[in-house]
């Protein structure tokens, strides 16, 4: 899912226990994680953890690591270990749910959050993404109403602005909204044409996308790398670069400027089906560069999320 606050979540790196400042040789781990040398970050973890094997901060920060590599399944074995060894510690709980979130796991998620509220009632960011997380999952309820009775013109409604509200995501099926429900409404009826989805839904599926566009710039003007890199589908590419290469270059052009503004004008969006295309004027300002350009964003449905799969600028 691409609520920001769970990914921003994983840019949080171990300020995690009440403890003296972090050894300088997981201090260097840190800072080459934030150069974006995952590979060389994650082998000085591995030779550490070797040797301290039950250095909290070091196995939090490995976590980190593997999350941002997309080893999402490795990070997540990191962090459930973490709140065996340190149940007292809400963090790991947190970061178990952003990596439950991002595989579409919403119950888990909720319950990893909530162990994090047991056990420090006052963790703030843990409420809020509990309660994008009970958002998240009323919004695919109310997508399983409307796949059963299309016409349901409440729960399109309700859906509509529980999207608007987090930038979540329309249901997915793959035919129009008109023939999610049986295969044939009324038997003896010939079938119909493929229908264009009700206003509301298309009106929904539009402000997810802007959504989405929205979560991608300000992460951006932000200089949040981890939130600008999870609006991109996970084996996107550009420049003739491979995966790692297209990141670590992308991570130290938004990270190297002082300041980013950027502002959107102009923007108009097309979709159909699982697609979309996004044009807008883009006017960029930082302390080194300045640029107006048209930029066309392509996204595609993917796991429920709008990701960007292409982008062009002229």
């Amino acid at each position: 899912m691409a609520l920001p606050r769970f990914l921003a979540a994983l840019a949080v790196c171990a300020t995690l226990l009440a403890a003296p400042a972090l050894a300088n040789e997981v201090q260097e781990i840190n800072q080459q994680f934030r150069k974006g040398d995952l590979a060389g970050a994650l082998d000085r973890a591995n030779r550490y953890l070797a040797k301290n094997p039950k250095d909290a901060q070091a196995r939090f920060l490995k976590g980190l690591i593997l999350a941002d590599q997309g080893k999402t399944n490795d990070a997540i074995a990191i962090f459930r270990g973490l709140t065996e060894d340190f149940p007292e510690l809400p963090e790991p709980y947190n970061n178990l749910a952003v990596l439950y979130a991002s595989q579409g796991k919403y119950e888990d998620a909720k319950n990893a959050l909530e162990s994090a509220i047991r056990t420090h009632p006052s963790y703030a960011t843990a409420h809020e993404n509990l309660g994008d997380i009970y958002a998240k999952m009323a919004s695919l309820a109310y997508d399983k109403a409307l796949a059963l009775d299309s016409k349901n013109t409440a729960a399109q409604t309700k859906l509509a602005l529980i999207q608007d509200m987090i930038g979540g995501q329309p249901r997915k099926p793959a035919p129009p909204r008109a023939a999610a429900g049986p295969a044939k409404t009324v038997p003896e009826a010939p079938a119909p044409a493929p229908a264009r989805p009700a206003p509301a839904a298309a009106n929904a599926t539009t402000a997810a996308v802007a959504a989405a566009v929205d979560r991608w710039v300000r992460a951006w003007a932000a200089q949040d790398v981890d939130a600008y890199l999870a609006a991109y589908a996970s084996d996107y590419t550009a420049d003739g670069l491979g995966r790692a290469a297209w990141v670590e270059q992308r991570r130290a052009r938004i990270t190297a400027p002082a300041r980013i503004e950027i502002a959107l004008g102009d923007m108009k969006i097309v979709q159909q089906g699982n697609t979309a295309t996004a044009t807008f004027r883009q006017t960029y300002r930082s302390d080194r560069h300045r640029s107006t350009v048209l930029k066309t964003l392509t996204l595609a449905l993917q796991n429920g999320e709008w990701r960007i799969v292409g982008e062009t600028t002229r």
